[in-house]
Formats: structure tokens, sequence, C-alpha cells
């Protein structure tokens, strides 16, 4: 059964310091197993991470190099917090503690941070754990975890500027670059899971032709939401036919009026 990932667009949004693909992974795989935990320490071995982030490297050194990397690049990635007139920063993780003698990551979140993980109600992206482990670039599960925040619309358009920032990358790369080691392989890969994917520049010129990229429209089949159950309507006559009555006992009633 695949594994599905919850998590708020507070987060999915943003490129999430500099963390390159196995750390993205890793990072995806510790919030799947924190969902819906509250503040509670959550201890999460790495035969599990490998299991879920298809993490094949054998060395135990090698997984806690990795997920102490990747914390320090989380890090750097500051949530802002409004309360009042107070603002404060957080980062994600309040603990976040490798163990080499029990093989674990013991994890805890900050309090007003809970919603992150745990807010499965509205605005939130949802998506197969599998499916994200298996892209191979950065910039493809970037643009994945985009995508997916629009599933059911079908369409996501982004301006030059956001897309280069949400994908974390250089500003100085020119659009052929771009093109080439960026969004044509990202598109590519994505295209596994989302097969009818089409990327459309859109430019600044007349009509939206010629002139410099300002943004990028991608279109896809649009997934529908699931179908709510059909709450059943009751009336007299439901409830009447419903009923197993004895039928000596409806004769009673019937004569007695």
């Amino acid at each position: 059964m695949n594994e599905i990932v919850k998590i708020h667009n507070d987060l999915t949004n943003e490129k999430l310091g500099k963390m390159n693909a196995k750390e993205l992974d890793l990072f995806m795989c510790i919030c799947h197993k924190m969902r819906d935990k509250g503040t509670c320490e959550v201890t999460i071995s790495f035969d599990e991470l490998r299991t879920l982030g298809h993490y094949n490297k054998n060395s135990n050194k090698d997984l806690k190099n990795e997920l102490i990397k990747a914390n320090a690049k989380l890090l750097e990635f500051k949530i802002l917090i409004e309360q009042g007139a107070k603002t404060k920063q957080r980062t994600l993780f309040k603990e976040f503690v490798t163990d080499m003698d029990a093989l674990t990551v013991t994890c805890e979140v900050w309090e007003e941070l809970v919603y992150i993980l745990t807010d499965v109600v509205k605005n939130f992206t949802r998506f197969e754990l599998d499916e994200f482990v298996s892209l191979e670039s950065k910039y493809a599960k970037r643009l994945y975890k985009l995508l997916k925040q629009y599933r059911t619309q079908g369409t996501y358009y982004t301006t030059k500027e956001n897309f280069y920032r949400d994908l974390d990358v250089p500003a100085t790369y020119t659009n052929p670059n771009f093109n080439k080691r960026v969004l044509r392989p990202a598109v590519e890969e994505c295209k596994k899971y989302i097969p009818s994917l089409k990327c459309m520049p859109r430019k600044g010129g007349r009509g939206g032709h010629g002139g410099a990229v300002l943004g990028y429209e991608f279109t896809f089949d649009r997934e529908l939401p699931p179908e709510q159950p059909k709450k059943k309507i009751k009336n007299k006559f439901n409830e009447f036919e419903q009923q197993q009555l004895d039928i000596s006992e409806l004769e009673k009633q019937i004569l007695s009026n």
C-alpha cells in the first residue's frame, strides 16, 4: 500500500533551504511519520526511513550524516509566526536528535507549528510518498509538490521570479540553461505520474508571443475530489418501511382504530 503524505502549503511552497534530492526524501518521510502527532516526540528507526525513502546506502553513518545535513539546512528555513502585534520566527523542529546506539532519529515540532503537519482539513497538499521519492532530481520533486497543490484545478501559473525561487534555481541561469538543465528534465520526470502535463512559457510580447519570459503555465488532467457519501433523507414513509412489525400486532392496531 502506498504511503500518503499530507503537508500544509506554508511549508510546501518554500524551497526548504538548500536540500538536495535525497535530503528532501528523508525530510518528507519524517513529516509523514510525524503527521497528526501534535507536539509529541516521534522516534523513527533508520530501517523505517530506508524503507519509506528508498534509501539504498548501507552505512548507518551515511544515513546519520544525511539527516544531520538535512536538519542543518532546515535551520536556515524560518517560518513566520504572527501573534497579534508580535511577530517571531521559528524553525520547524524543536528537537532533532539522531542516536547511533539505537539507530533512530527523534523529532519534536514547536507547538505553534503543529498545524503545518496536522492541518489536513484545509489548505494542504496531499501526495503519494512513493511517487515523490522515486523522482530523481530536486527540481522534479519541487515541481511535483507545486503541481499537486492544484490537482483538482488542472492548471497552475507562476511568475518566472516565483518559479526560480520555489525551485531554488540560481538567478544567473539564462533561459536556455534553465530550459535545458531544470525545466525540461523536471517536466519529463513528473510526466511519469502526471502524463498529461504540459508547460507553456508566457512572454511579454503582443498577445503573449515574443519578448522576455514572464512566467510559466502548467496544464494537466485535473483530479476529481473524492465523492462525499450522500445523506439519506429521512421521512415517515422510510421509517415505516424499515420497521419490522409483527403482523398480529399490526392487525390489533388497525382494529383498535
